[in-house]
């Protein structure tokens, strides 16, 4: 097998909704992983290409998408971005995992390397034998499940610690093809944990940036009782009155 020469990310998927859906939309938290790891990368060096199949319609033809365009050339090492999901929402952590075919070492070590960074739990690097990305590309691949997106503990902890995940990530996938990230997390101020209460009863949890309390809109929806509407296409959130 060569060497890989330079890193391959991709998306999972293609396009907003055709995904695992939930609190969260898979593919638009994948993306938003994937493009700032390939950002860390190519500012510092490291040879890194990165691509979603917007074309596809359905998720075989995705695949069938996927593996031509890595197909394309034997020098890489492919990064697949994905969220995985379990059913139901759920206020508990499930974590993450990463897949491989033949590249155990280093999925273990991407998998560390996130739950290191964020607190997330950590599901291991599991062998996979029926997922096209790993099995019919001639590079060298590995899947990333960063977390859950039926799990508030996960998207919590993956919004709070997004950029040392990637950080992290990145300065492993460097690495493994013979490169170094230089750079450092810089002005990102810890957050610290808060609640937001209301007539001194019911409360949600909260974290505190920059002088700024955050929350997730669907807890204080149900915190003020109010109905949540969000539209994939528009990205609008709705909140309704109970009557």
């Amino acid at each position: 097998m060569i060497k890989p020469q330079k890193l391959e990310f991709h998306v999972g998927h293609y396009g907003d909704g055709t995904g695992a859906k939930s609190l969260i939309d898979e593919v638009q938290y994948a993306r938003k992983f994937i493009k700032r790891i390939y950002d860390i990368c190519v500012s510092n060096g490291v040879p890194a290409t990165y691509y979603e199949d917007k074309v596809s319609k359905s998720q075989t033809q995705n695949i069938n998408n996927l593996v031509a365009h890595h197909n394309k050339d034997r020098n890489g090492f492919i990064v697949s971005g994905h969220l995985n999901a379990s059913g139901s929402v759920t206020d508990q952590a499930i974590g993450a995992e990463a897949l491989y075919y033949d590249q155990a070492a280093i999925a273990k070590e991407i998998v560390d390397a996130i739950c290191n960074a964020s607190g997330l739990k950590n599901r291991g690097a599991k062998k996979r034998t029926d997922l096209g990305v790993l099995v019919r590309t001639y590079e060298p691949a590995i899947l990333i499940e960063f977390g859950f997106v039926n799990s508030k503990k996960d998207i919590e902890l993956m919004d709070r610690h997004f950029e040392a995940i990637c950080q992290a990530i990145a300065k492993v996938l460097a690495e493994h093809i013979g490169y170094t990230i230089k750079k450092e997390i810089v002005n990102v101020e810890k957050p610290v944990e808060a609640k937001v209460m209301l007539n001194d009863t019911k409360s949600i949890p909260a974290v505190i940036i920059d002088g700024r309390t955050y929350v997730q809109v669907r807890e204080l929806a149900d915190l003020l009782g109010l109905n949540l509407v969000y539209n994939n296409e528009s990205k609008i959130t709705k909140l309704y009155e109970v009557k």
